[in-house]
């Protein structure tokens, strides 16, 4: 992986599509061109199958918007979110905390979310030997970064089940990377959510068996920054609510129908902002 000169943060991978150079004409200046609308993803899975899950909509979007939709993504969430208030990217892809939390304190103006219903869950190899939350003793929980709603979740879970002080949480860098330490005993289970088991490419390990549901959480949220013009935001929601889902693969956070959120919708998510705040102040 290429790094940035800052140790502390990885260069966002970028997937562009192939501009039609030829279409401008010998003498047209790229400069002509609409400036490009810079979407960064959530990085709950690895950052190339994150940018292959995302293509249908990147795609979409730069035909419905007539411009460049470069996608890019993060090392983690705390890497995405201090991007965030900086103003590093024109549109976001937070988990509903966080995106609540950037609206409330950064001005940012919400986008667009799934409507489809997303749970959190912890699953076990299906021939280990974990069987129950108890046989979680001494073992180690993968979860994905402790600023993911996953993981606030996860965690609080942990607690429920009086397993706080004999489970260790490994952090895993992505789904996917999770399910092959699963594979390879290296964590005893995965917090995760459901439909983020759908996204997996087909060549990462499966086999898993569910051990708990921890219960529903709201879906990722699309975010626009605070200065992104009235016009281009309009026909950012616009473009997003007329996405179509592949009906031939599964509903998930990459392929589902794209609602805007209402004033009850955002009240229902200030509930949230306390947990954002806590995974923000707790240990990375």
């Amino acid at each position: 992986m290429t790094h940035d000169a800052c140790p502390n943060r990885r260069r966002p991978l970028l997937a562009v599509a192939a501009l039609p150079l030829m279409a401008l004409g010998p003498r047209r200046s790229l400069h002509a061109q609409p400036a490009p609308l810079r979407v960064a993803l959530a990085p709950f899975l690895s950052p190339a199958a994150l940018l292959v899950a995302y293509r249908p909509l990147r795609e979409h979007l730069e035909r419905e918007l007539r411009r460049p939709v470069p996608m890019v993504t993060e090392r983690d969430f705390h890497v995405l979110l201090a991007a965030t208030q900086r103003g590093d990217h024109d549109v976001v892809q937070l988990p509903a905390h966080l995106a609540r939390l950037a609206m409330v304190d950064w001005r940012w103006q919400p986008v667009a979310s799934l409507q489809e219903a997303v749970t959190a869950v912890v699953v076990v190899k299906a021939d280990g030997p974990v069987r129950s939350a108890a046989d979680l003793r001494g073992r180690r929980v993968g979860m994905l970064d402790p600023l993911s709603l996953t993981a606030t979740m996860g965690r609080r879970w942990l607690q429920q089940q009086g397993l706080t002080a004999d489970a260790t949480v490994l952090t895993q860098p992505s789904v996917n990377s999770g399910m092959y330490a699963l594979d390879r005993d290296e964590i005893a289970a995965l917090v995760c959510a459901d439909t983020q088991l759908l996204s997996l490419p087909a060549s990462t390990p499966r086999g898993e068996r569910l051990l708990a549901t921890i219960g529903a959480m709201p879906a990722p949220i699309f975010i626009a920054r605070p200065a992104l013009p009235e016009a281009e935001l309009a026909a950012l929601r616009a473009a997003m609510a007329s996405f179509k889902p592949d009906p031939a693969r599964p509903r998930t956070a990459s392929n589902s129908v794209l609602r805007p959120l209402n004033e009850a919708s955002l009240a229902a998510l200030d509930a949230y902002v306390p947990l954002a705040r806590q995974a923000l102040a707790g240990p990375r």
